[in-house]
């Protein structure tokens, strides 16, 4: 059982730093507005692509962590 709350703790550490990264890309993304150089271009698509990776990560670490939670609540 220690071991499945260890799991808890680590995912929901790794979810909270994912949306915490994922709240800075978005204010770079407000701070660029609308690009009108191609370095700023440049730099919104690199912004806009970590955003995407970070919500299919985020997605990630919050399904593991339902089904750890779903997991400890029916084995212990």
């Amino acid at each position: 059982m220690l071991a499945g709350c260890f799991g808890v703790t680590v995912q929901e550490a790794k979810l909270r730093s994912l949306q915490e990264e994922s709240g800075q890309i978005e204010k770079h993304l407000q701070l660029v507005g609308d690009p009108d150089t191609s370095a700023a271009f440049d730099f919104h698509n690199q912004l806009t692509a970590a955003q995407l990776l970070l919500q299919v990560e985020t997605g990630d670490a919050s399904f593991r962590l339902v089904r750890l939670r779903q997991y400890l609540a029916k084995n212990y």
